[in-house]
């Protein structure tokens, strides 16, 4: 009797693991990409057109455009670490996190500015500097 029900509970704990990595935070994921420079993960978030601020130099780019200047921010700065220092993502419609990035050369402050599309949420900027500390 205990065979019958084996299915119907390999079942529903396969369907709970699906569901609870589908509802990984974006926060937690895009902080893993930055840790591992996946600029085209990263990219995935990214919405038509996002702004980025990278030490100083800023402007508006295409999601290709966005993506190469990300790549080579990381061909130049590989990541050793990342941190979520802050995160704001009680407004459904925005979330906001700050991460901070080691490389072997310095240590960066990034914070991530994120709007849904109704259903997802998508990169709208992303400004990196020098970490102050």
């Amino acid at each position: 009797m205990r065979a019958k029900y084996l299915p119907i509970l390999s079942f529903f704990l396969i369907i709970s693991t699906f569901a609870k990595s589908q509802n990984k935070d974006v926060i937690d994921n895009l902080s893993g990409f930055f840790k591992t420079a996946e600029a085209q993960k990263i990219s995935e978030y990214f919405s038509s057109a996002v702004e980025l601020n990278i030490l100083a130099e800023e402007n508006s780019y295409s999601k290709a455009q966005a993506e190469i200047i990300l790549r080579d921010f990381f061909f130049r700065n590989k990541p050793l670490s990342v941190k979520i220092l802050h995160r704001l993502s009680s407004n459904p419609n925005y979330k906001l996190a700050v991460l901070s990035l080691q490389s072997a050369k310095d240590n960066f402050r990034v914070t991530i500015s994120l709007t849904s599309n109704g259903e997802r949420f998508l990169i709208n900027e992303i400004r990196i500097e020098f970490d102050k500390q």
